[in-house]
């Protein structure tokens, strides 16, 4: 099952019925998630084919999709950022983009070095 079927799932499961304009939401998280969309990026995208979306009906959805443990939300740039990656691993943020390191070893010397368990931390690299 992918991740947009268990969307779908985790909203059925918490009485939230499938619609047009949250089926849309979930599409665009499913498609831009990778990049760390903004709210705003999200919101903007699924506003192209429906245009009443609110902003309190994304973020809504996004919660019921935090809650069911399906994405994180994280601030970069003074913007609420969208995390699907739900595996320990390290953003690191270059040139405004914002790219996921996998790497159960360097996950495994911070948390020995922090002795608490890591989602995910966010490691900014130097300008040139």
């Amino acid at each position: 099952m992918g991740w947009a079927e268990k969307a779908i799932e985790a909203i059925k499961e918490r009485g939230g019925k499938v619609t047009p304009q949250r089926l849309k939401i979930v599409k665009v998280i499913e498609e831009l998630g990778p990049k760390h969309p903004s709210l705003k990026e999200v919101l903007e995208k699924v506003r192209r084919e429906f245009p009443t979306v609110s902003f309190s009906t994304l973020y809504n959805n996004v919660l019921i999709l935090k809650e069911a443990g399906l994405l994180y939300i994280f601030y970069h740039d003074g913007e609420a950022r969208i995390e699907v990656n739900t595996l320990p691993h390290i953003n690191i943020v270059s040139d405004g983009e914002i790219v996921d390191l996998l790497d159960p070893n360097v996950i495994a010397v911070i948390e020995e070095k922090l002795r608490k368990k890591v989602l995910f931390v966010n490691a900014y690299t130097a300008k040139d």
